[in-house]
């Protein structure tokens, strides 16, 4: 595998859309465990920097819930929740995305926004490789200009998902 094979590559589509792609040297359904199951999800998703993940919890069916804590070192917390839209295992998996900002108040069976972004992950096989290709909605252009530096994030969290793999293949 080449480094540019690894390369986490974003791509905007029109004004509403960021398509973020990139190759993991292990087999399908390994790398779709990582991106699904709570007890692999938990060894490389780590959230944003100086945060970690407290709980995930995965309904993984069409209409399950899904519901992701982060907190920092200070005590505060967040959360990323939303239901899962498709599920066809272990080829894709689409879901909304919520966020909840103060998680003393959140109430997980609480409205969902209806602009809420819509994210699918589509996992390939291509030789030895997995290719992942991360779609995102985003409600308007101005969303999706303010969320552009999460997909930064990913870098780091697929080179932790890489050593991950190394130990599971």
């Amino acid at each position: 595998m080449t480094t540019d094979q690894k390369e986490l590559k974003v791509e905007l589509r029109g004004e509403t859309e960021v398509v973020v792609t990139r190759y993991f040297a292990a087999p399908r359904q390994l790398v779709f465990d990582c991106f699904t199951k709570p007890e692999l999800m938990r060894r490389w998703l780590t959230g944003p920097e100086g945060w970690t993940v407290e709980k995930i919890e995965n309904d993984l069916r069409v209409g399950g819930k899904y519901l992701y804590v982060f907190a920092d070192s200070n005590g505060n917390k967040g959360g990323v929740y939303g239901k899962f839209l498709e599920v066809i295992v272990p080829e894709k998996v689409a879901n909304n995305e919520n966020y909840a900002m103060d998680m003393a108040t959140f109430d997980p069976d609480g409205p969902e926004n209806p602009d809420a972004t819509v994210e699918s992950r589509t996992f390939t096989t291509e030789g030895n490789l997995t290719l992942m290709t991360h779609v995102c909605k985003y409600a308007s252009a101005e969303v999706r200009k303010a969320e552009l530096g999460a997909a930064e994030g990913w870098v780091e969290l697929c080179k932790v998902l890489d050593k991950l793999l190394l130990e599971l293949v």
